[in-house]
């Protein structure tokens, strides 16, 4: 690859007091064409925050879920001539500096998905979230046919050919699973997963998470539940 270059793709909904933040730390980062940013039916300063700070806005008229607007992000990252498309969310979860982490272990693995890990120290997560995530990582591990570590994770790289092969995610879960989903219908295309160790960020945050540690982990499960189906019914 010639130009190396990344699009960053950000979900966001009610993030006005970080958005403008993250976005500039983005763009500050070596490599990265743009930064979209998906603003999901905000009522605060969203929108503007990130638009100020230099960002691409593409804007839901209400909100429709994480998944939808990182579809939605997608197509539009895409259309770019970028190798690489990165998520991240607008929370401030996610630290810009480490940026170049992700960057160099993609270029070295140019055709695997790169997710920022936090569960090296993810015991500073509530303890809901994290036997949360734990199941989730259990069954999406399981469905996509290798380990995956930190399935819930929305900071990552995706190859740009991978996203066009999978559509963008278009047709997939519209709220939290959808990350889920994307990792699961890679690996059955075969493509695996690969963490970088990332520090876990939750009592530095200004609002409380959109998961729903109960409500949204069992729509994994049941999305995972049918996936595994579907991979039986496809091998008879």
């Amino acid at each position: 690859m010639l130009s190396e270059r990344f699009a960053v793709v950000i979900p966001a909904y009610q993030e006005a007091a970080t958005i403008g933040a993250i976005v500039a730390g983005c763009r500050a980062a070596a490599g990265v064409l743009e930064v979209i940013v998906v603003d999901d039916g905000s009522a605060d300063a969203t929108a503007e925050q990130a638009q100020l700070a230099g960002a691409r806005v593409l804007r839901n008229p209400e909100n429709q879920g994480k998944g939808a607007s990182l579809a939605r992000g997608l197509a539009a990252a895409m259309a770019l001539d970028a190798d690489w498309v990165v998520t991240l969310d607008g929370d401030g979860q996610h630290r810009a500096v480490d940026l170049p982490l992700l960057f160099a272990c993609a270029r070295a693995n140019p055709d695997c998905i790169v997710i920022g890990s936090r569960r090296r120290d993810g015991h500073g997560a509530p303890r809901a979230r994290y036997v949360a995530k734990r199941v989730a990582d259990f069954w999406v591990s399981l469905a996509s046919g290798h380990a995956v570590d930190d399935s819930q994770s929305g900071f990552r790289v995706y190859p740009t050919a991978l996203l066009r092969r999978l559509g963008g995610g278009a047709g997939m879960a519209k709220r939290f699973a959808f990350e889920s989903e994307m990792l699961i219908e890679a690996g059955r295309i075969g493509v695996a997963t690969i963490a970088v160790p990332i520090p876990s960020i939750y009592g530095a945050l200004q609002r409380h998470s959109h998961f729903r540690p109960v409500v949204d982990i069992t729509r994994i499960v049941f999305m995972v539940a049918r996936k595994l189906w579907e991979i039986r019914q496809s091998r008879r």
